[in-house]
């Protein structure tokens, strides 16, 4: 009675009823637009519910990543004309800094020697293990840095590089290597919030058909009894 897709390109659930519900309604087949829609609504909303607690009991997200995960949102709600609703998410790009890691403090100046760690823990899944972020032959090890707009984010420093910004987002002199250079910062990526939604799908899709399923037969029933039938 129902059908429930997800579309991989455009990061969008769509949800649309059937015509079993006008054969089922029968002479009152006249109320299909309005019982259909009803339902949907109903599903997408169960739906984007469904596809945060399944990412938040997957991923280590912290309170920011849980942020992103809510960027889920009913792009477009079902009407009688138009009998479909939409889910998206747009493709936001997440670092470490919106994962578990550890410390959670930001070290800068003297505290860098006196108090900072040898290396920083982080995961992504909240199965996995913290693992330490020691760095490539190119790259430092990571550490959490804050940015102009507030986020905490996860970088290395690229070895050997020269970056122009050599002030913080504060207006502080970066640390510089031994000859003098600022090195540039490169981020340390993540899955984004859609590709953890894309994941997270065919966990829920199951529940969500089902759900559809039983929300097209009760206002079926609903109008049904209202009829008298």
């Amino acid at each position: 009675m129902g059908r429930v897709t997800y579309n991989t390109d455009t990061m969008t659930i769509t949800l649309v009823g059937a015509d079993d519900v006008a054969d089922a309604l029968g002479d009152l087949k006249s109320k299909t637009p309005a019982a259909v829609k009803v339902a949907i609504n109903a599903t997408a909303r169960k739906a984007r519910k469904l596809m945060i607690a399944h990412a938040k009991a997957r991923y280590a997200v912290n309170t920011a990543g849980q942020k992103h995960l809510k960027d889920l949102v009913q792009r477009k709600k079902a009407t009688n004309t138009s009998l479909s609703a939409d889910l998206h998410i747009s493709s936001f790009r997440n670092d470490l800094g919106y994962f578990k890691y550890s410390p959670k403090s930001v070290y800068t100046g003297q505290s860098v020697f006196t108090n900072a760690p040898d290396v920083v823990k982080a995961k992504v899944l909240k199965a996995s293990s913290m693992k330490p972020l020691t760095g490539t032959a190119n790259l430092s090890k990571g550490f959490a840095i804050e940015f102009a707009s507030g986020h905490v984010g996860m970088v290395q420093r690229v070895i050997g590089s020269r970056s122009k910004n050599t002030k913080t987002a504060r207006g502080y002199p970066r640390w510089t290597t031994e000859d003098g250079r600022v090195e540039k910062l490169q981020t340390m990526g993540s899955p984004s919030a859609a590709a953890m939604h894309s994941t997270i799908w065919p966990e829920v899709q199951p529940e969500v058909v089902e759900y559809l399923q039983e929300r097209l037969d009760q206002q079926v029933q609903k109008v049904l009894a209202r009829a008298g039938r």
